[in-house]
């Protein structure tokens, strides 16, 4: 089912967009709860977590998840998976996970607050614009480059995050961007070649392929202690896995049962939003201009890339956009 602009949304509209601001505000929670469990292994003594080791856990479980959901459907249909197939989700799972994930995971800790990371890695919107071109067969505008500029002008704006030109968050900053970078290349290609799967399905291999190229990394990576931390912080792992990634999964995809694809991922301009929000109303973080100034500059550079226009049919594929990270 389609949304028109002069229709208000149906009964059965009104439950995807439901589900998908749900699934949106699950994912909102990821950065406020890696901050707090940093904070509460600092407060034991504990060693710190590293990115592949969290990317691990986030991955490998939610993808299990996933295909316990979706997979059942799959085989229903009569339909078996090839190597071409095992292919697809090895190549999105090493772009989206192994790689991007990782990256946002190290990021993270350069940050002084959960809502800088969340409004910047939002951004990935904008990096669409330089892959879909060749993957998805979008042409470009000037709309869409002005929009991505903006949005970099609105990025540069968290080097002031602490008040101040700061070069800690300088490698967050670089760090997150690259995050966002190889994310926007996993949605095209997810884009391209979802429709075959669905996307729950296709994220769920992804997500545990993903999640098993990075155990060599989280082993060459892992220090002494970092078990005792995961036990230290297991509620706060728990709320990651299961809220952040499992729970804004199943909602997000669930959402596309009743709405279009581009209304779906109109509703992913609420997280830097929602980001915000839960980090000023429950971590007690404060925005200083910088940071506002920021946020409306990358929400409304969004904005513009989301608005209709003459767009060229793609060559293949569907517009689905994915999810966060």
């Amino acid at each position: 089912m389609s949304l028109s602009q002069d229709q208000s949304p149906s009964p059965v509209s009104k439950l995807g967009l439901s589900l998908a601001v749900l699934g949106i505000l699950c994912f909102s929670t990821i950065e406020l709860t890696c901050k707090a469990l940093r904070e509460r292994i600092d407060a034991v003594g504990g060693t710190p977590i590293n990115g592949f080791l969290m990317c691990f856990l986030r991955f490998f479980f939610s993808g299990i998840v996933l295909i316990a959901l979706f997979y059942p459907a799959f085989r229903h249909c009569g339909r078996r998976l090839k190597a071409c197939d095992w292919l697809a989700f090895l190549i999105n799972g090493l772009t989206c996970v192994t790689i991007s994930i990782s990256l946002y995971q190290f990021s993270l800790p350069y940050f002084h607050n959960a809502f800088s990371a969340a409004v910047v890695f939002s951004s990935n919107a904008l990096f669409t614009i330089i892959f879909a071109r060749f993957v998805n067969g979008e042409p470009w505008n000037v709309k869409k480059w002005l929009a991505m500029v903006v949005g970099i002008c609105g990025i540069l704006c968290f080097f002031f995050e602490s008040g101040r030109p700061d070069r800690t968050i300088s490698l967050g900053l670089l760090l997150m961007g690259c995050s966002a970078l190889t994310f926007a290349l996993s949605v095209c290609i997810t884009r391209r070649i979802v429709k075959r799967y669905g996307a729950g399905l296709f994220m769920g291999f992804s997500s545990l392929i993903g999640s098993m190229l990075v155990i060599p990394l989280a082993l060459w990576k892992y220090q002494p202690g970092e078990l005792n931390s995961c036990r230290s912080g297991l509620l706060e792992l728990i709320i990651v896995v299961v809220v952040g990634t499992i729970l804004g999964y199943t909602l997000y995809y669930g959402s596309m049962k009743y709405i279009t694809a581009y209304l779906a991922s109109m509703t992913f301009l609420l997280k830097p939003i929602f980001a915000c929000l839960l980090a000023c109303l429950l971590a007690g973080e404060k925005m200083n201009a910088w940071t506002v100034a920021g946020t409306v500059i990358i929400v409304c550079s969004l904005v513009v890339t989301s608005l209709p226009g003459d767009r060229r049919k793609p060559l293949s594929g569907e517009d689905v956009k994915p999810g966060s990270k």
